[in-house]
């Protein structure tokens, strides 16, 4: 009987306020057939494993990872392109060399110089105007450093990141959806009183400020003549202090269960999703959508682009008349004819699975 190798897994946990921790609860069965996996806890040793995986993202639950990382140089299932936050957010528990290699990146793209993190608070309040999550300051090149090959979930991402860094191994790998099945639109609307003909507008996920809900709910109120059967529903928990109007047309459905949240969303008309022009490579909610063939406003950025152009998808660039085109689009999709889901196998899990299978047994990424 053959002994399968272990695998140590490395990331947010069920039960963390992370989409990253439900995509590696799901990965680690399909993991299995391969593999002995382990998800690692604060504070186990990388070097104990066969091989290593982490995911990384933008929040500093993912602090443990990039330690690791730093420890055990591995592959890396990169979840984002800017993960500015995560540096951010665990500022105080880096090392002083790390430190000082975020604040070198950010002089070079700020144009000025940062001295320390004093300094850098200083420069954010005198310049309110530049939003610091997004600035392409090619933060990644501290985890590209260190990769022995970078997983990415989309081709314009691999090739951004080879133009950025021509010397990185980067591979692309299918963002993995579970095909899910509605029993019946009405089913999952009537348990929340929405009319089945209710034209239904949606935004799935945690509500950061990154998911610009502002943006929305400003070209939502901007919709003149807006028809008394449409419904905006905002569907996570608020990580901020989000103003949601008091309009009727406007519901917030926070902590939904699993089966509700994936149920509204594919049973919404049209979603809408929304992100800053630098920020954010994989999303879960978008990823469904594409795998299921919904209709969907989303962001003009290179991760929110199916392989091939679909005539239910709109994308909007960000910029001075955002609000304006955004309020365009939804009045177009309110018209639009509706159509029900259907799955494309390239998003399945087995996809998946033989892709990284392939990446972690090949000798270079060791």
């Amino acid at each position: 009987m053959s002994v399968r190798p272990t695998l140590g897994v490395w990331g947010p946990h069920p039960g963390q306020p992370s989409g990253v921790a439900s995509y590696i609860a799901s990965s680690l069965p399909v993991l299995e057939r391969m593999w002995h996996p382990m998800h690692a806890e604060h504070g186990t040793d990388p070097d104990q494993f066969d091989q290593v995986l982490y995911h990384l993202g933008n929040n500093d639950l993912h602090h443990d990872a990039f330690q690791a990382l730093a420890q055990r140089p591995g592959p890396v299932l990169l979840h984002e392109i800017n993960i500015l936050n995560y540096y951010y957010q665990a500022w105080e528990r880096l090392p002083e060399h790390r430190q000082r290699q975020v604040l070198a990146l950010l002089s070079t793209a700020l144009g000025t110089e940062i001295a320390d993190g004093d300094a850098l608070e200083a420069f954010w309040r005198a310049n309110p105007g530049i939003d610091p999550y997004s600035i392409d300051a090619r933060i990644e090149t501290l985890v590209l450093d260190a990769a022995t090959c970078v997983l990415v979930h989309h081709q314009r991402v691999a090739e951004l990141l080879k133009c950025a860094h021509p010397r990185a191994r980067i591979e692309v790998i299918p963002f993995p959806v579970t095909p899910i099945t509605v029993t019946t639109d009405p089913d999952v609307r009537s348990r929340y009183g929405i009319c089945p003909q209710t034209v239904v507008f949606g935004s799935f996920g945690y509500l950061g400020e990154y998911k610009r809900i502002e943006v929305l709910l400003a070209a939502w109120q901007a919709w003149a003549e807006r028809p008394d059967d449409a419904l905006l529903l905002l569907v996570g928990a608020a990580q901020y202090a989000v103003s949601i109007p008091a309009d009727a047309s406007i519901r917030h459905i926070d902590h939904p269960d699993a089966t509700d949240f994936t149920e509204l969303l594919l049973s919404v008309d049209c979603a809408v999703q929304l992100r800053g022009p630098w920020l954010g490579e994989s999303s879960g909610p978008v990823s469904t959508l594409l795998a299921h063939h919904r209709s969907a406003i989303l962001t003009d950025i290179p991760t929110f682009h199916p392989g091939r152009p679909r005539t239910n998808l709109t994308h909007i660039p960000v910029g001075g008349n955002e609000v304006e085109l955004l309020t365009a689009a939804l009045e177009f999709h309110y018209r639009a004819p509706k159509a029900r889901p259907r799955f494309d196998p390239a998003f399945h899990w087995s996809a998946w699975a033989q892709r990284v299978t392939a990446t972690l047994t090949d000798p270079r990424t060791r």
